[in-house]
């Protein structure tokens, strides 16, 4: 689910791919990746305190939503 969500959300911002991290229990965010029983990942697409990186995903905001909603559709054929 990751690597799907991950290569449409590079595609569409065309900004660096900074790869998955996987986290434990005790990393922020951990504690819902690893107790929650659907299936579920964290993004970070960009970072919103770098300027441009922020201004990347908000001059296409529909085009960013899209991004997801393909993945999402791509990940429901999968899983």
């Amino acid at each position: 689910m990751a690597e799907i969500l991950l290569r449409h959300l590079v595609e569409h911002l065309k900004l660096p791919n900074r790869g998955i991290r996987p986290k434990t229990a005790k990393d922020r965010g951990g504690y819902f990746l690893r107790y929650t029983k659907a299936p579920c990942v964290i993004a970070e697409p960009f970072f919103i305190d770098n300027d441009e990186d922020l201004a990347r995903a908000q001059e296409d905001i529909d085009g960013l939503a899209t991004a997801y909603a393909n993945a999402i559709d791509e990940i429901s054929n999968v899983v």
